[in-house]
């Protein structure tokens, strides 16, 4: 009970204390739950898409993420609410995923460019040495990476119908939680 009343210091993007940086962000992104509901509801996407899909998604996401990374690291903004484009980016992924509509494959590149570019200028984080920055940022970038591939992979892989409905339903929770968001950030401003 005592220990409740001894408070710690809370930042925004902190590492998570006593792991190290890169396994801090490592983690990273299935931590944010902006970030984990967009890259789950991409991941749908490309893996309902299938293999084609695949090839022309996950290369803009790799390529921008680092970009948008390295623009963290380096404390440089883009310009945008990035919170709320990752919704909007959800919302998009998750509506798809749930009509289980299978979009033109540049639509799917357009996509992981963007989602890519603003999960990684938000991934900044603060009152580190730059050293301990870039690997809390690279470990980052291979979270979502591997987070992507496998959850992807794993949706191209279930071909019965029930396990395409179900891959639905989550399409579906997904667009709900994004519009719940983005009503009370709405609210907010």
């Amino acid at each position: 009970m005592l220990a409740l009343c001894l408070p710690q210091m809370a930042l925004a993007h902190s590492p998570i204390e006593g792991i190290g940086q890169f396994y801090s962000g490592l983690l990273h992104p299935l931590l944010v739950p902006a970030h984990a509901l967009a890259l789950v509801l991409f991941a749908l996407l490309l893996g309902q898409a299938g293999i084609s899909g695949m090839r022309m998604g996950y290369p803009p996401f790799l390529l921008f993420l680092g970009v948008g990374l390295i623009l963290a690291g380096f404390n440089i903004p883009i310009g945008i609410n990035r919170e709320l484009a990752l919704l909007g980016i959800a919302l998009l992924c998750g509506s798809l995923v749930a009509f289980q509509w299978r979009p033109p494959v540049a639509l799917l590149a357009l996509v992981g460019t963007g989602l890519g570019l603003v999960m990684g200028a938000d991934s900044g984080v603060d009152g580190l040495s730059r050293q301990q920055t870039f690997a809390a940022l690279l470990g980052c970038w291979l979270g979502a990476v591997v987070a992507l591939i496998v959850i992807a992979g794993v949706v191209e892989l279930l071909k019965r119908p029930w396990q395409r409905v179900a891959v639905r339903v989550l399409g579906s929770w997904g667009v709900a939680s994004s519009v719940l968001v983005l009503a009370l950030a709405t609210l907010r401003s």
